[in-house]
């Protein structure tokens, strides 16, 4: 089937592909329990879905610099967003605290979500501008919303003061 498409409609199609599948994976992955096991398995799938979502958006690009840069920008944000998320959690730094990894991962993680919302959004209106920043707005809120829960959940830090 692949070698009927020209070369030039392999990059929709692999974005289209990529687009829908991460899409589909957003919430499953979101309201799995954050731990060993079904987040890890369906978010490292999610993982390769943005991964050729944002390659295959500079892909496009390629074919229509003038009328496609928004995608360039959207693409290389997603796939800034996506290695921070995954380095964040898979090295959890100690210097970020016992769960402030955590915290850095849904925010990233989160706004690699708020790309493909957007995208799918602005394709379906056909670039209506409210279509470029609604899904930021309203993810940026549920973002804040899940951090300052995660924040009150993290362990406080007990300071002592120096003796003397």
């Amino acid at each position: 089937m692949f070698q009927q498409v020209p070369t030039r409609h392999r990059p929709v199609l692999i974005h289209a592909a990529c687009g829908a599948t991460g899409l589909l994976l957003a919430l499953p992955v979101l309201l799995a329990s954050k731990r060993r096991g079904r987040h890890t398995r369906l978010g490292w799938a999610y993982t390769v879905a943005t991964l050729g979502l944002s390659l295959s958006a500079f892909g496009l690009f390629a074919l229509d610099p003038a009328r496609l840069w928004g995608l360039a920008v959207l693409g290389t944000l997603t796939l800034g967003w996506l290695v921070g998320g995954v380095w964040i959690a898979r090295r959890r730094p100690p210097r970020l605290g016992a769960r402030g990894w955590r915290i850095w991962h849904l925010n990233l993680m989160g706004s690699t979500v708020i790309a493909f919302v957007t995208g799918f959004a602005v394709e379906m209106t056909d670039g209506n501008l409210i279509a470029w920043f609604a899904p930021t707005v309203v993810g940026s809120v549920l973002i804040a919303r899940v951090t300052a829960r995660e924040v009150a959940r993290a362990p406080r830090r007990v300071v002592v003061p120096a003796a003397g």
